[in-house]
């Protein structure tokens, strides 16, 4: 036999599916928002926040190439 629902449980999955889709939303207008910020590039400068990033691991890696080339 089917039981009906109880009223705290009524219309529950409608207001679900609808936080679900704002949820979705917001993470798509914050991930963009990052992605601008990340790849555009900075005011006052010719490179972008992952242009300098990059280029700081380079010369890292050269400078710790470097080093390392040195016999003991």
């Amino acid at each position: 036999m089917h039981r009906p629902l109880s009223p705290r449980r009524r219309g529950t999955t409608g207001h679900r599916s609808r936080q679900g889709g704002q949820t979705i939303t917001e993470y798509v207008v914050v991930a963009g928002i990052l992605a601008v910020m990340l790849f555009a590039p900075m005011p006052g400068a010719d490179r972008s926040v992952i242009a300098l990033l990059i280029k700081a691991f380079k010369d890292a890696w050269a400078a710790y190439s470097y080093t390392i080339s040195f016999p003991w």
